[in-house]
């Protein structure tokens, strides 16, 4: 089961929200750049979204590479290493931190979720966890990867499979809910 805590300590009732001033304002602000200057921008102008999420937070290394088709919620809780890629229509609802190791991929209308909530109590207080999706890692077309999940290093997520827990690295995952059905090999040419 993946570990999951409260956004914030201080969320005083089930429609107060948990965020910082200053989150919603950057969040807000996001919001609008990504809809006039992000999505908007030419498929070859990567270092352009790469820098407009830098300006708000994102924590970038080397060349990853982002569609503009693809959404973030919150740049300031996401890190994109090397060769990293997001995938056209896919989406990053990173309301607690995630981060997409070097050459992991996150396919077409893939889905990554990093929120909850506590439905046990009554005031259903904002869960976020860390999702890491580690190197050489891809999520398959529409892909769903639940709060809190990690994926291992080079584990494969079929097309339309919900993952609700870690997986191991080098394992290739199917299905709702995702099960294991093979390692995963790497061949090298002869």
């Amino acid at each position: 089961m993946p570990l999951l805590s409260r956004k914030s300590s201080v969320q005083s009732g089930r429609y107060a929200s948990p965020w910082k001033l200053n989150e919603v304002i950057s969040i807000r602000l996001w919001h609008i750049v990504w809809c006039l200057w992000y999505r908007l921008s030419p498929k070859m102008c990567n270092k352009w979204r790469l820098l407009l999420l830098r300006l708000f937070g994102a924590k970038i290394s080397g060349r990853p590479f982002v569609y503009p088709s693809s959404r973030i919620y919150a740049p300031f809780l996401l890190t994109l290493d090397d060769h990293a890629c997001l995938g056209p229509y896919s989406e990053v609802y990173n309301l607690g931190p995630v981060h997409l190791e070097a050459r992991s991929t996150l396919s077409q209308q893939a889905y990554i979720c990093n929120g909850t909530h506590d439905l046990e109590d009554p005031d259903q207080p904002l869960l976020v966890g860390e999702t890491k999706i580690g190197k050489e890692a891809f999520i398959g077309a529409r892909g769903f990867i639940m709060p809190g999940v990690s994926l291992g290093e080079g584990a494969v997520v079929g097309a339309c499979a919900v993952v609700t827990k870690d997986v191991e690295p080098w394992t290739v995952v199917v299905g709702n809910p995702a099960r294991v059905i093979k390692k995963r090999e790497i061949k090298m040419p002869k």
